[in-house]
């Protein structure tokens, strides 16, 4: 079996890449430009990764970079119905509608009906997947909800707040309120492992179904790295996203496929990485 991987330099992609070679897969890490360049070979399944992506306010601030990941995923899923037998895409579960991502929100599951998606780089994803549904050939769509890891930008909640408790500050972006699902890398990859091999088309979240405010990472964080845990300042002058995103975990239960790395275990490996 061939595989190839787009955005194979992002976190996402680079792990993918790692987690399928140490188990003996036939990888290629594709790291070129999607948009015009891609290889004039066939594989049998594309993993395809390659996006602009950033933490808050990369997509706050880059709004026609994020509506150009609509033209990126056009491009691959065009190359793919001529050079590939399987698509494994990641969406993300800002494709949800925004008005179950408020401070009162839901766990999200795939069978709800889409509606406006919390922001452009939801809109983004929603489109790919309605690409997918007319494309000839067969396709996975994952529904990612914060995925974490060691290795991932300082863009991102985790590592800026590791950073942060390093230095003596137990700090975190907005009113610290906002709910997140979180899942080691690992474990996604298990799950993009798992999708491979299967052969029905599916729309999968991937998420631990544990809903965790932001103070509570900080505290977790600080008191890994300090042994003791100290008031959390809330930096209520930085963007917090969506107040609330978790995920239904029900479908991936039943597959098999729920998280096995808990968060303090997934933040001490990112701590000691």
């Amino acid at each position: 079996m061939k595989i190839l991987v787009t955005g194979a330099d992002g976190f996402l992609g680079s792990n993918t890449v790692r987690y399928l070679k140490d188990r003996g897969y036939n990888v290629t890490a594709y790291t070129q430009d999607v948009k015009h360049n891609m290889p004039y070979e066939t594989y049998d399944v594309l993993y395809h990764f390659a996006a602009f992506v950033g933490g808050r306010k990369g997509i706050d601030n880059n709004l026609w970079s994020i509506a150009e990941n609509i033209e990126i995923d056009r491009r691959a899923f065009a190359w793919a119905e001529q050079f590939c037998g399987k698509i494994i895409y990641p969406s993300s579960c800002a494709a949800y509608p925004a008005a179950m991502q408020s401070q009162q929100g839901v766990p999200m599951s795939e069978d709800m009906p889409d509606g406006e998606p919390f922001d452009m780089y939801g809109m983004s994803k929603l489109a790919a997947e309605c690409m997918l549904k007319q494309m000839t050939i067969p396709s996975h769509v994952m529904r990612p909800f914060t995925i974490y890891g060691p290795g991932q930008s300082m863009d991102y909640p985790l590592p800026s707040i590791i950073a942060r408790a390093r230095q003596g500050e137990c700090s975190v972006w907005g009113s610290g309120t906002q709910i997140r699902d979180y899942v080691y890398i690992d474990d996604a990859c298990r799950v993009f492992e798992y999708l491979l091999h299967r052969e029905e088309p599916i729309k999968l979240n991937i998420g631990s179904g544990i809903p965790t405010n932001f103070i509570t990472i900080a505290e977790i964080i600080y008191e890994q790295i300090h042994g003791v845990r100290i008031p959390v300042q809330t930096m209520t002058n930085e963007p917090e996203g969506a107040g609330y995103r978790y995920s239904d975990t029900t479908l991936q239960a039943s597959l098999g496929l729920m998280p096995e790395i808990g968060l303090a275990e997934g933040i001490r490996r990112m701590i000691n990485a």
